[in-house]
């Protein structure tokens, strides 16, 4: 079946999808399959936050306190796995502000090889659904980079339209560029 850019959409491979909603349940998976699903996103300058590799140490203490955070009831994880390895994931995270507890912010990564698959959306949808059950915010954010329209695409399908956008608000591998904030209204 072709998609929308013309391309035959591409066999969906077997996959698991995981929601985490345990500290202990996140610690399990490991800091070595963390940083192993992470640090390529560096090499290819993906639109991340993080941009240099992390170590096995740093990925341990991230994982702490992640796993803290879900405890807390702060934050949700959905993860995706293909053939037992880490290859994407979606977390909601409350407001950290105490006026701010009662929206949630979402963050989306696949891999490299497993984009064009659908997963994104597939990870997203999931992740709002259970951040609608878990938390039951008032609004809902997602923000991109200016320059990555497949998010953009993405996220307008999945129901969420721009709000703002801060001009040379992020700074990515020594350029400045615009972050887009969406709101998610629903489809």
């Amino acid at each position: 079946m072709p998609s929308a850019r013309g391309k035959a959409k591409r066999k969906m491979p077997q996959y698991e999808i995981r929601v985490i909603s345990k500290g202990p349940q996140l610690k399990k998976i490991g800091a070595k399959a963390f940083m192993d699903f992470i640090n390529p996103f560096v090499g290819e300058k993906a639109y991340l936050s993080i941009q240099r590799k992390v170590t096995l140490r740093q990925e341990k203490e991230w994982l702490g306190k992640k796993a803290e955070e879900i405890d807390k009831g702060e934050q949700a994880e959905v993860l995706l796995f293909i053939d037992g390895k880490l290859a994407g994931n979606c977390d909601a995270r409350k407001g950290e502000l105490a006026n701010q507890k009662h929206n949630v912010t979402f963050g989306l990564a696949v891999s490299r090889k497993w984009r064009g698959y659908g997963f994104g959306e597939l990870l997203l949808r999931k992740g709002i659904a259970v951040a609608k059950k878990k938390f039951k915010p008032h609004r809902m954010w997602i923000e991109h980079d200016s320059e990555n329209t497949v998010a953009a695409r993405l996220y307008r399908k999945v129901g969420f339209v721009q709000a703002a956008r801060l001009k040379h608000y992020s700074a990515h591998f020594g350029r400045y560029t615009d972050s887009c904030i969406m709101e998610y209204r629903g489809e």
